[in-house]
């Protein structure tokens, strides 16, 4: 069946965001969509809000790894003290985190606009209910690595100057909430484990397929996640698209890619990215709060980008207040399981009709969708869609895990997650189970600045003692299932994974760290503090 697929004209998508001559103004709204904001104008936007007394508290989140701030803003009405006082409020906080790749530049323009009329514009009574902390500019030294859109981000739709994806390290931040090796994701973690946010939404753009949505979206996809995610696939999401279509005729749908662009083999299916938490979302929804990935159609023009990314986080604030009392139960009970999921497969698809922009080969290009000619001709193709993941290899999760004195690295990990580790000084003795390296295979090529490993093994069980300083990690703490998701030797994107202990996998070697399936006497003493920097404001 042949269809449009509903996009805006561009003089519509601009009248509702046309801010007052009175009113602070983004740059890409000054400039008519043809460039986005620099950090000095983030941080220039900001200070014009407080200066209208537009009832925000700024901070820096962290400072970049070239000396950037990265600023912070919480948004509340009225405004609270710190988290705990947020919390007694009852209304839901929600984390909101733009710019992570800072060639994907809506997000960042959308957060902004957000913000200033969530406190001084049309959304002011929609800020009685909710509490927001905004980062409209996470990856601020990426931003300001400006270059053409056709270097740093082939293929989108403006504006023409953006920055690149990787950050001051020359890492991509959103590949990095497992091993949290950058400032910005340490830093992010220290705000979200102190504030306990119910739901995280992170703005980007899309990759790769020519669909017919204005935009695609995602719950948390990892596959240990809980029912809060569930319900966000499931119910949450399918509600905000039925109010983007008849709000703002915008069309949105699960995030994904066809298998094949090319017209013959669309029908093959539409799946979706990854569960692994080393995404931001995924890592959430692990950690059981409400997680949701959004995702423009990079090949949108920039203002019809910003409107939809705009107005997908307006809608999804507005349907949380509305259903508070079903969800933010969900997000504060906690993740509790017998089991682990350390590796991934797709679960079974569903049918499901998916709009397509039928392409045509291009002479320069080659590859399933890369490089296409765009026809402006949309089909409604039923298709089996992919949209989640089920667990490949699952390890019961024991009471404890016994970690040597010796892996200060991994202990110093697992506190910045927040989770709870406790000191043994005088050893331990139990009945313990021994996990045997078979194998141990690293990846042929390096990625994110490692070599990432993938252990094979089996588990003994039998008496056990050690002497000397060792620490314990509880699995009854509501980070138990993301401590045995970070720990398990066989997890595809934990300590092992991530390089953390190299030394100590080989093939017939112990791994160092012991598992009991029972709890330990009460004893030594327990630090949750994650060790990021202490030196900054509290807030």
């Amino acid at each position: 069946m042949r269809t449009t697929p509903g996009r805006l004209l561009l003089l519509f998508v601009l009248v509702p965001f046309a801010a007052p001559l009175t009113a602070q103004s983004t740059r890409a709204e000054r400039t008519g969509y043809a460039e986005t904001s620099t950090h000095a104008d983030v941080l220039a936007f900001l200070d014009s809000l407080q200066a209208r007394h537009a009832g925000i508290r700024t901070w820096t989140l962290t400072r970049s790894p070239e000396g950037r701030d990265v600023p912070i803003v919480l948004a509340a009405r009225p405004m609270v003290s710190g988290a705990d006082e947020a919390h007694r409020s009852g209304k839901p906080i929600v984390y909101i985190q733009a710019n992570i790749h800072a060639g994907e530049v809506e997000g960042k323009e959308a957060a902004q606009m957000l913000l200033r009329d969530l406190t001084t514009g049309p959304l002011r009574r929609l800020l009685d209910s909710v509490i927001v902390l905004v980062v409209p500019i996470y990856n601020a030294d990426g931003n300001e690595q400006f270059a053409a859109g056709a270097v740093n981000r082939p293929g989108q739709n403006g504006p023409p100057i953006v920055g690149r994806r990787a950050n001051g390290q020359g890492l991509d931040l959103n590949r990095d909430y497992t091993k949290l090796e950058a400032p910005e994701t340490r830093a992010s973690a220290e705000l979200i484990d102190r504030w306990r946010p119910h739901m995280f939404i992170d703005l980007h753009t899309t990759n790769g397929s020519y669909h017919g949505y204005n935009l695609t979206y995602s719950p948390g996809l990892n596959p240990n996640r809980g029912a809060a995610n569930r319900y966000v696939q499931d119910v949450f999401l399918p509600a905000v698209g039925d109010r983007m279509a008849k709000r703002h005729r915008q069309r949105i749908f699960p995030y994904g890619n066809f298998r094949n662009q090319t017209p013959d083999s669309l029908k093959l299916g539409w799946e979706t990215y990854d569960g692994r938490a080393r995404f931001g979302t995924n890592w959430f929804g692990l950690r059981g709060g409400l997680s949701i990935l959004s995702e423009a159609y990079s090949n949108d023009p920039f203002a019809v980008r910003v409107a939809a990314t705009y107005n997908f986080v307006r809608e999804v604030l507005s349907l949380l207040v509305e259903r508070k009392k079903a969800m933010l139960p969900l997000a504060e009970r906690g993740l509790y399981a017998d089991s682990v999921a350390v590796r991934q497969r797709y679960a079974d698809s569903t049918l499901r009709d998916v709009v397509a922009e039928i392409t045509e080969a291009d002479s320069d290009g080659s590859g399933g969708y890369a490089r296409r000619k765009r026809s402006g001709t949309f089909r409604t193709i039923r298709m089996p869609v992919w949209d989640r993941f089920a667990a490949a290899r699952s390890e019961a999760i024991p009471a404890v895990y016994l970690i040597p004195d010796r892996l200060q690295n991994v202990v110093e990990l697992l506190r910045r997650q927040g989770i709870t580790v406790t000191s043994l000084s005088g050893g331990w003795t139990a009945h313990s189970e021994a996990f045997t390296i078979d194998s141990a295979r690293k990846a042929p090529r390096r990625f994110e600045g490692h070599s990432p490993l993938l252990a094979e093994g089996h588990w003994t069980t039998g008496p056990d003692s050690a002497a000397g300083a060792w620490y314990a990690v509880s699995t009854a703490q509501p980070l138990g299932l993301l401590a045995a998701y970070l720990l398990e030797p066989a997890s595809d994107d934990g300590v092992v994974a991530w390089n953390f202990l190299d030394a100590d996998i080989t093939a017939g070697a112990t791994f160092p760290v012991r598992r009991l399936r029972e709890p330990l006497p009460a004893a030594g003493k327990s630090r949750r503090a994650n060790g990021a920097d202490r030196n900054r404001r509290r807030q």
